[in-house]
């Protein structure tokens, strides 16, 4: 809050209020930006060194989930399943078309999840069983 206000306090003189040339209130907006972005880009680093935590920390795979897939990887990050996953319900037309919410599975979803139909929102806690602890 103080660097967003500390633009538009001016500084006071003993008696009278001081101004700042334009020139000077120019540089000093131009150098408190140039700090903002160096704090943004310092942020964008540390989440990129961050890498591989959580979804994107590449898993082992059941073997039913490598045969679904089809690729023939034994490991890859739980976004990366759940992206192919719903890949796999789009080109197949497996959502229903009354309620786009309800997937009803094929013969090949049916072999990997145990069931007829689920709703989409629940296609990562699906396939948390199809990852394999290391």
């Amino acid at each position: 809050m103080n660097k967003a206000l500390s633009r538009h306090i001016w500084p006071l003189d003993s008696e009278n209020v001081v101004s700042i040339s334009s020139k000077q209130h120019e540089k000093q907006h131009k150098r408190e930006w140039e700090e903002e972005e160096d704090d943004q880009s310092n942020k964008k680093e540390k989440k990129q060194k961050r890498g591989n935590s959580g979804f994107l920390a590449p898993l082992q795979l059941s073997d039913a989930l490598i045969k679904f897939l089809g690729t023939g990887e034994s490991t890859l990050s739980r976004s990366d399943v759940v992206k192919r996953m719903w890949e796999y319900i789009k080109q197949n037309n497996l959502q229903d078309p009354s309620d786009k919410r309800r997937v009803l599975c094929d013969v090949k979803l049916k072999e990997l999840l145990d069931m007829d139909s689920f709703t989409g929102f629940t296609v990562p806690k699906l396939l948390s069983a199809h990852f394999l602890k290391a």
